[in-house]
């Protein structure tokens, strides 16, 4: 059953990047990375390679040289950047325009793990297909995980957005697409809404907020 919250509640709404306004296929880059990089060598790529980087704890040289380390043998570095960027997809005209009939009723900010490379390329196409200079200026703010060197799901990055926007937990929903995203913002007293990437989050908006 759908959660729904009354309106009247609600003044913020968090809104995750990836798979809830920006469509992306993860499966994809993970099948091209799986081609070029070698199992034994990436056991620990979350923790030591991809999280860091999502924190901004390196620079984008540094993590495409650990990718290029991780590999079954060393390949031309264009292969690793495509592979990484092979998740994005398009951002949907019909979201552009969702986002600005809500800066008229709410409050909305941006909370995304993502980094450098994604980023600048999500931002590049959102020019070309839309003619967007400034995509930010659509939101109240926005935090990015490798600006603010924090990643969700840890409860400090959720404080921090709460506290740096000075808004009001109970007066807030966070829609995400992953569950253990959801949890820390919960506990803190955020509405939250686990979105379906297979819906239009433009669509599906009306029967979460009545």
């Amino acid at each position: 059953m759908m959660q729904q919250v009354e309106s009247a509640k609600i003044k913020n709404i968090i809104f995750d990047f990836g798979n809830v306004l920006l469509n992306i296929d993860e499966q994809r880059s993970f099948d091209k990375l799986n081609e070029l990089l070698d199992a034994e060598k990436c056991k620990d790529l979350d923790e030591i390679v991809i999280h860091p980087f999502e924190r901004g704890e390196f620079s984008e040289e540094a993590f495409f040289n650990r990718l290029q380390r991780r590999s079954k043998k060393v390949l031309n570095g264009d292969l690793y950047y495509e592979a990484w960027n092979a998740m994005l997809q398009d951002f949907p005209a019909n979201r552009i325009r969702f986002l600005q009939e809500l800066r008229g009723r709410f409050k909305i900010f941006i909370l995304s793990n993502t980094n450098i490379t994604h980023l600048r390329n999500v931002k590049r196409r959102i020019k070309i297909d839309h003619n967007i200079d400034d995509f930010d200026s659509y939101f109240d703010k926005c935090y990015y995980s490798h600006l603010i060197h924090m990643r969700k799901p840890e409860k400090r990055i959720y404080e921090f957005v709460l506290e740096d926007s000075n808004i009001k937990a109970d007066e807030t929903l966070f829609i995400d697409d992953k569950q253990e995203n959801l949890v820390p913002a919960k506990e803190l007293g955020i509405y939250t809404y686990c979105h379906s990437p297979s819906e239009d989050i433009s669509e599906v908006f009306s029967r979460i907020i009545f």
